[in-house]
Order: structure tokens, then C-alpha cells, then sequence
């Protein structure tokens, strides 16, 4: 078949507006619990030992503030940083309703970002990972479940006595934005195996040097490095990474390696202050658990 026959078939399709509605909400409520702590009555999480508040209005108003612009001359003063969270927070919550999702999400990750660039201590590989997820949910049908919007109109029609076509759900939603996010999962995992493919990492020197300076640390980390040694947890983890993408690409394997994408995860969040990028990898993995309904085509 000709290459390009073929990857008009992989985009084209439907598939369950589930998918795209657990990604936004769960997406949003991680977003909204990381950038604060308003959970610190009721639940301890890592970020909590330098976060009062909204996340990034504390270290603008430290004093003296300490600030280094990732864009040259881009200095946001506190009254300006304070505004800019307080509208990264609403639009987060606007994605976590449903009002006007995929606006919110590209506007989500594009205010975040000028906060990220106007200060390069605020950099967290797992911040980045998340609005780089936010900025693709952009791109999805957000509002086909879980919108408030449509809950409202439908609400104000049946007490008005009338009804719309329009405020039916669809469905199906496009399979399109679905294989773009898997693609972006799997680019995750490649990216990680590959910056391990050297001798530093492979010889378990790294690992080592990690574990003795107390980055790694916990009982599994322990308990495999007795097994396998430095060495062998390295290789293994270089694997894996760089087998998931393959074993996620294909329908047979998909539901195993989701199940050992979430194992490996466990492992990393057990064994090193990861935030929460395990869970948005978890939450990012749903996207593999759904088959599509291709247009006269097997389901993918």
C-alpha cells in the first residue's frame, strides 16, 4: 500500500469521546493540585516543601526576588506574575468543567510557558511534560463529554420546554487528535531510552553515583538492586523505555504494556522524588486503552 494511503488510514475514523473527556479532566486536576496546596490539610505531596500557595506567586514575592529570564528582558515584577497565575488557575479550571476546553488548554499552556520563560529556576521536567500534554489536548474534541456547557443549555432548554439537536452529545469523536497523543506518549518513552544509550549510564555508574548521594533511595530499588545489580536495573530501564513505545504500538501487546508502563512507573515514584509525573504518564496511557472505529478498516 502506498505510504500515504496508509497513514490517511491510521488518521482516519471515530472513536469513544471517553477518552479524550477522563485525559482533559484528570490532565486539568493534576495541573490544579500541583500548582498549589490546597490539599496540605488532608494529604502530604513533594511539592508542598516549597509551595505556599499558588505555585510561583511565593518566589516572585521572596525577598530579594531571584529571577533569571529564560527569554532575554522577559521580567515579570510580582504584581504581573500574581495576575498571570491567578488566569493560569481559572483557565485550568475552565478545562477541568469543560467551558470552552480546547481554548482553555491552548491558552493553559501558553500562559504557563511565559511563566516558565520568565524564569528558568521555575523549570521542572515534569511541569514541562505536562504542558506540553495540555498544549496537544488543545487539539482534541474536549467538550463531546463532561461539559458544563452543554449540561447548562440543556438544563435552560428543558425548563424552558424546548430542545436542540445540538445539545446532544456525539457519539463519536475524530480518532485524529487520539493517535497524535499516543504518538506524543511514545515519543516520551523513546526520548528517555535513548539519552541512556551510552557507557556512563549502561555500566551502572550513574545509577550508583545516584543511589550514593541519595537521589534514589526505597526498599525496591533495594531489593532489584540485590538482584540485578547497578548494571542490570540501567540496561533494564534503557529497555524498557525503548521497548514500550513498540509494545504500545501494537494492538496484541497494548494492554501488557500498559500494565508495565504503570509498574514501571510505581517503581520510579517509590524509588525517587518524581513529582507527578508518574501519574500523568498513567493518565496519558489511557489513550492506548480504547480501540477506534476506523472508516472500513480493523479498529486500531
Amino acid at each position: 500500500m502506498h505510504p500515504a494511503r496508509t497513514l490517511e488510514r491510521f488518521f482516519q475514523g471515530t472513536v469513544s469521546p471517553w477518552p479524550y473527556a477522563i485525559v482533559r479532566v484528570a490532565t486539568a486536576g493534576i495541573f490544579l493540585v500541583r500548582h498549589s496546596d490546597w490539599l496540605r490539610p488532608w494529604i502530604w505531596l513533594e511539592h508542598y516543601r516549597w509551595v505556599r500557595g499558588l505555585e510561583f506567586t511565593w518566589s516572585i514575592a521572596a525577598s530579594p526576588p531571584l529571577v533569571s529570564p529564560l527569554v532575554p528582558g522577559l521580567v515579570l515584577d510580582e504584581t504581573a506574575t500574581r495576575w498571570l497565575v491567578y488566569v493560569r488557575t481559572a483557565l485550568a479550571v475552565s478545562l477541568l468543567v469543560g467551558a470552552r476546553p480546547r481554548a482553555c488548554a491552548g491558552l493553559l499552556a501558553l500562559v504557563s510557558y511565559v511563566l516558565f520563560a520568565a524564569d528558568r529556576y521555575r523549570y521542572f521536567h515534569h511541569l514541562h511534560l505536562l504542558y506540553v500534554s495540555v498544549a496537544w489536548l488543545a487539539l482534541a474534541p474536549l467538550g463531546d463529554r463532561l461539559n458544563i456547557e452543554r449540561a447548562v443549555r440543556r438544563a435552560w432548554s428543558a425548563l424552558r420546554g424546548t430542545s436542540s439537536a445540538e445539545l446532544t452529545a456525539p457519539d463519536w469523536s475524530p480518532v485524529w487528535p487520539l493517535q497524535l497523543l499516543r504518538a506524543f506518549v511514545m515519543s516520551v518513552y523513546f526520548a528517555a531510552g535513548v539519552s541512556k544509550l551510552h557507557g556512563e549510564w549502561l555500566s551502572g555508574h550513574t545509577l550508583e553515583h545516584m543511589h550514593r548521594v541519595g537521589v534514589i533511595s526505597g526498599a525496591p530499588f533495594a531489593t532489584l538492586q540485590n538482584w540485578l545489580g547497578y548494571a542490570g536495573i540501567a540496561r533494564l530501564t534503557c529497555l524498557s523505555e525503548l521497548g514500550l513505545p513498540l509494545l504500545l504500538a501494537a494492538r496484541p501487546t497494548r494492554y501488557a504494556a500498559i500494565a508495565l508502563a504503570i509498574a514501571f512507573h510505581a517503581f520510579l515514584s517509590a524509588s525517587m522524588r518524581v513529582s507527578t509525573f508518574g501519574l500523568q504518564m498513567v493518565v496519558l496511557l489511557t489513550v492506548f486503552a480504547c480501540a477506534s472505529r476506523a472508516t472500513g478498516a480493523n479498529s486500531t
